[in-house]
C-alpha cells in the first residue's frame, strides 16, 4: 500500500477509513479530486469523485477481478463510490448550486469569440483598440489678423526706452522681453486664449499687458535665451539666461525674478567678461557662450567660472546649433561671416567651412529642420537687407535669398511658425514681412507698427505673433526738428524763437515704444 501511495494521488478531502483490501487498492490508482471546495461559516460539502486508470492499473485490476468474484467487485465498487459522493446534508444541495458559477459564466461576451491563436488575438486586440487622434495642424495667416494685447514704455530724451526683441518660452506661456535701460520683462499669456480655437473679430477687449516679473537692472541686454526644457508644471525648468554689459551670465527664476546662479568668463588678467551671445545645447545640458576671442561651454549643472575655452579669431555675435550635430556649432561674428566648427576637434584647426554673403555684422542665425536628412540655415544681418537660406549639405552658395528693409545697426529679429512653413521678419519701417516657404516666397508686408519693428516671435502652441517696436531717436541741438515721443512733443524753447517756430513747418519724429500681441489663427466675424 505504501508503495501505490505515490502513484500521483492528490485530495483535498479528509481521510477515508479503508473497509477491505479491494477498497484500498481502488482508493490507490491514480485517484484525483478535481472539484473546488466551496467553504461557509456554516457547512462544507464534500466534492465529487474523479477517478482516472492508466492502461497498466486497468490491466492489473481485470487480472484481479478475474481470480475474484465479479458480482462481488462490483458491489463494494458500486458501495464505496455511493458513500464518497453523497453529501452529509441534502437539505444544503439548494444553496450551494447558487454558490457554484461555471466557468463559461465568467468569459466577457466581447472576449467570447476571440480567436484562439497568439497572432489572432493581437490582431483582434488592435482592431478593438481605437488609435489616437492626431492633433491638427495650427493654421496661420487664413483670415484677417486681431490684435491682443500691448504694453507701452514712457520714454524722454534723457533715457529712452525701447524692446530689443521677444522670446517665447518653449512652452508657449510666457513672453520675455527686454527693454533697453528698463531690464528684463515677463509677461503671462491671457488666461482666455489657452482654450480659444477660433476668434471673434469684435467680441474680445483688448488686454492690457502686465508684466508678471520684472528685473529692474539697467545696462544693455546683449543677448538672453530660455531654456529649451521649460515647462510652467515644473517650477525648477523655469528660467532664463541673460547676459548684459560689463556682467557674468545670470539665471534668473521665471517665476519670481531671483537670481539663481551665475556663470563667469574670464579675460587673460583675470577680470569678467561679458558674453555677447548664448545658446543652450538641444538637452540643455550645456551653455555656449560667444566672446570676443573665445567660445566658452560652461555646465548648466556646474555654476562658476569652471569651463572649457575654444579660441576663436574673431567675436561672436550669433549661436546656433542642431539637434542632429550636438558636436557641432554655428557661429556669426561682427566681419559678416558664418562659421561652423567642430568642438571635438583642436581649435587650431580652425572652422570646418565658412559662409559669406552678407555686408554687414551677423545678428541671427536660426536652424529649420525639415524632411530628414535636411537641414537648412538661415542668417540675417545689420544694415543688410537679404535674409540668406542656407542648404547645410551644399553650402557653396545661398539656397534662397529673402528681402527686408534694415537700416540701423539693431538686431531685426526673424522666426518659423510650427511645422516651419511660413518665415515672419521684421523691419526698420514698422512692417511685418510674412513668407510662405512652400509658396513663391515673396514677401507680404503688414503696417503694425510706427516706428521699426525690431521683435518678433511666434508662439510654439498657439496661432498668436508678439511684436516689439523701438529704436534709438538721435536727439542733439544740431536737430531742428520736434520730437513726438509716444504722443509727447518735445520742443527746444530756448533754440527755437517764437516768430521762427511760427514760420517753419511743423516737423515730428514719431516714437513707439511697445509690444504687442496679435492673432494670426482662424478668426469668425461677430
Amino acid at each position: 500500500m505504501a508503495e501505490l501511495s505515490g502513484q500521483n494521488l492528490s485530495t483535498s478531502m479528509c481521510d477515508i477509513e479503508e473497509d477491505n483490501d479491494m477498497s484500498a487498492s481502488l482508493l490507490n490508482h491514480n485517484v484525483s479530486f478535481s472539484s473546488t471546495m466551496v467553504t461557509s461559516s456554516m457547512d462544507m460539502s464534500m466534492p465529487k469523485l474523479s477517478i482516472t486508470l492508466s492502461d497498466a492499473e486497468k490491466l492489473k485490476l481485470k487480472l484481479q477481478a478475474e481470480n475474484a468474484s465479479v458480482n462481488t467487485t462490483k458491489a463494494m465498487g458500486t458501495s464505496l463510490l455511493e458513500e464518497i459522493s453523497l453529501a452529509d446534508d441534502d437539505e444544503d444541495e439548494a444553496d450551494e448550486s447558487d454558490r457554484i458559477i461555471a466557468i463559461e459564466d465568467t468569459f466577457d461576451a466581447s472576449t467570447a469569440n476571440m480567436p484562439a491563436s497568439a497572432e489572432g488575438r493581437d490582431a483582434q486586440a488592435e482592431e478593438l483598440v481605437e488609435p489616437e487622434a492626431a492633433p491638427s495642424p495650427i493654421e496661420y495667416f487664413q483670415s484677417r489678423i486681431i490684435e491682443l494685447g500691448r504694453r507701452c514704455w514712457t520714454s524722454s530724451a534723457d533715457a529712452q526706452h525701447y524692446t530689443k526683441g521677444c522670446y517665447w518660452s518653449p512652452d508657449g506661456t510666457c513672453l520675455l522681453v527686454p527693454v533697453h535701460l528698463d531690464g528684463m520683462h515677463v509677461m503671462e499669456l491671457p488666461a482666455d486664449l489657452y482654450a480659444t480655437p477660433t476668434m471673434q473679430t469684435t467680441t474680445r477687449d483688448l488686454s492690457k499687458l502686465q508684466s508678471a516679473v520684472h528685473v529692474p537692472e539697467g545696462g544693455t541686454v546683449y543677448d538672453c535665451v530660455w531654456y529649451p526644457h521649460m515647462n510652467s508644471q515644473q517650477p525648477e525648468s523655469c528660467f532664463w539666461l541673460a547676459t548684459r554689459q560689463h556682467e557674468p551670465i545670470h539665471m534668473w527664476d521665471a517665476f519670481d525674478g531671483t537670481l539663481r546662479c551665475s556663470y563667469s568668463g574670464y579675460d587673460a588678467v583675470d577680470e569678467v567678461m561679458a558674453a555677447i551671445s548664448l545658446g543652450f545645447s538641444a538637452d540643455g545640458q550645456r551653455i555656449f557662450a560667444g566672446y570676443k576671442r573665445c567660445i566658452k561651454i560652461f555646465d548648466t549643472n556646474r555654476p562658476g567660472r569652471i569651463c572649457d575655452d575654444y579660441p576663436v579669431k574673431f567675436a561672436i555675435s550669433c549661436i546656433a546649433q542642431t539637434s542632429e550635430s550636438p558636436n557641432t556649432l554655428t557661429c556669426g561674428n561682427w566681419h559678416g561671416y558664418i562659421q561652423h566648427f567642430d568642438l571635438r576637434c583642436s581649435p587650431k584647426q580652425g572652422p570646418l567651412f565658412t559662409l559669406g554673403g552678407h555686408k554687414g555684422g551677423i545678428t541671427q542665425l536660426r536652424y529649420a529642420e525639415g524632411a530628414p536628412g535636411e537641414c537648412y540655415l538661415f542668417s540675417g544681418a545689420r544694415k543688410c537687407n537679404k535674409l540668406l537660406q542656407w542648404d547645410m549639405r551644399n553650402y557653396k552658395a545661398p539656397l534662397a535669398e529673402f528681402q527686408r528693409n534694415v537700416d540701423t545697426n539693431q538686431r531685426i529679429q526673424f522666426d518659423f511658425t510650427t511645422g516651419h512653413s511660413w518665415m515672419l521678419s521684421g523691419d526698420t519701417t514698422g512692417v511685418v514681412n510674412i513668407w510662405d516657404l512652400g509658396g513663391d516666397k515673396e514677401a507680404t508686408s503688414l503696417p503694425l507698427h510706427t516706428d521699426c519693428c525690431n521683435g518678433i516671435a511666434l508662439n510654439p502652441t498657439l496661432p498668436i505673433m508678439a511684436t516689439g517696436s523701438g529704436q534709438y531717436h538721435f536727439i542733439g541741438s544740431d536737430v531742428d526738428d520736434d520730437i513726438t515721443m509716444n504722443g509727447t512733443v518735445i520742443v527746444d524753447e530756448a533754440r527755437t524763437p517764437p516768430e521762427e517756430d511760427k514760420l517753419r513747418p511743423n516737423k515730428e519724429v514719431l516714437y513707439e515704444n511697445a509690444v504687442v500681441m496679435w492673432w494670426i489663427g482662424p478668426s469668425t466675424p461677430n
